[in-house]
């Protein structure tokens, strides 16, 4: 048994506190949170800085850790999806060794859960003997109606591959057909499963959804994707796709980086188990632009942090994206960031009863993040 207690405890399921000892047994299960003077003092061991649980990592892409520092920054997501798709590869030992070092780095860096994009399965075998939690989204796109199918078969049975939890989701609004999400969305009702897809992460997202044109449009027609007979529906890409989408299920929204106040209400309107990933690193390395916090922070959303791929990012690092935020949104308290990146991923994943909170019989792993934030200890 351990008695562990810092300058600042945040068990995330109740207000920060002070003077307490987190008790926990050698397996890392949460004997009990009690008051210092009620543990004889030679056993409390004292660090500097907070505890907190370990973090849930809502959106990442595993697969992609071997394109680490191969595409440049700044140079915006149209850029960035050609680069992409240009390095793309099998998954042979390059792969295979980066998909271990990345799982390494995000466990030494407090990282305890996982919802991971999945194209192929080069990550699955690895993802067996990982100690972190991984669920696993199946990722299909298929703008084309006629490809549809297919596209929704190969989730399918990727899905059957996969021995962790996982969900077949799409990509993104733009990479998306009417059947291909009609598809998705009677699977995910018949299975019950959560969701995930990419939202607004782009201005020019919008822009085609509202007026045909701008370089999603550009892009379909560079990888010969026909869009002669497609018309904008005149709404914009969230509010044109959520509906096609099942209003009772759990839905991860990812980046949001250009979704509006009016986008927000009409999203939580529609679903009430709706949550909004942030990626913030990632959206400074690819367009250099961050979401309006403050919009979603007013209108009550469920808020999870991702740290996306080594594609789009300088580390795999929860807290480095809590960082990111509190240099760019210095009014918003640690300890609001910490339930975004423990409870509410936690909540979203459906894996609340063992992370996300310090909390008795739970098993959340335990961060210890120093006092100038520059860098998280795991304890357990």
């Amino acid at each position: 048994m351990r008695y562990l207690t810092a300058d600042i405890i945040y068990p995330i399921s109740s207000s920060p506190v002070k003077g307490k000892v987190v008790v926990v047994d050698d397996k890392g299960t949460i004997s009990d949170l009690v008051e210092e003077k009620d543990i004889d003092p030679s056993k409390i061991e004292r660090l500097k800085g907070s505890i907190c649980p370990g973090f849930v990592n809502t959106h990442c892409h595993l697969e992609l850790s071997y394109m680490k520092g191969k595409i440049q920054s700044g140079g915006g997501l149209h850029h960035f999806i050609k680069e992409v798709e240009k390095l793309k590869k099998p998954g042979d030992d390059e792969v295979q060794q980066a998909i271990r070092d990345a799982d390494a780095e995000m466990k030494n860096k407090g990282i305890v859960a996982v919802g991971d994009i999945c194209n192929t399965s080069n990550t699955f075998a690895f993802k067996n003997s990982s100690p972190i939690y991984y669920h696993n989204f199946m990722e299909v796109y298929a703008f084309a109606e006629d490809r549809a199918e297919a596209a929704f078969e190969k989730g399918v049975k990727l899905q059957r591959e996969s021995r962790n939890n996982s969900s077949v989701t799409p990509h993104a609004p733009y990479s998306a057909s009417q059947k291909l999400l009609k598809l998705i969305s009677e699977h995910a009702k018949k299975n019950n499963s959560v969701l995930t897809i990419h939202n607004q992460e782009t201005a020019d997202e919008n822009l085609f959804f509202l007026e045909k044109r701008g370089s999603i449009l550009d892009r379909l027609n560079y990888f010969g994707i026909d869009t002669s007979h497609w018309k904008a529906p005149g709404k914009t890409s969230l509010q044109y796709t959520l509906p096609q989408l099942p209003s009772g299920n759990k839905t991860l929204l990812v980046h949001n980086t250009f979704t509006s106040k009016g986008d927000i209400s009409f999203a939580n309107s529609f679903n009430k188990n709706l949550y909004w990933c942030f990626c913030p690193n990632a959206n400074l390395y690819i367009e250099n632009q961050l979401p309006n916090i403050h919009a979603f922070i007013d209108s009550n959303c469920q808020m999870t942090l991702g740290t996306d791929s080594y594609a789009s990012n300088w580390s795999l690092s929860i807290l480095d994206e809590i960082k990111a935020l509190q240099k760019n949104f210095p009014k918003v308290a640690l300890e609001e960031f910490l339930k975004w990146a423990t409870l509410n991923g936690a909540k979203f994943l459906g894996i609340e009863n063992t992370f996300g909170s310090l909390e008795k019989n739970k098993k959340p792993g335990l961060n210890l993040i120093s006092p100038d934030l520059s860098m998280v200890t795991t304890l357990a």
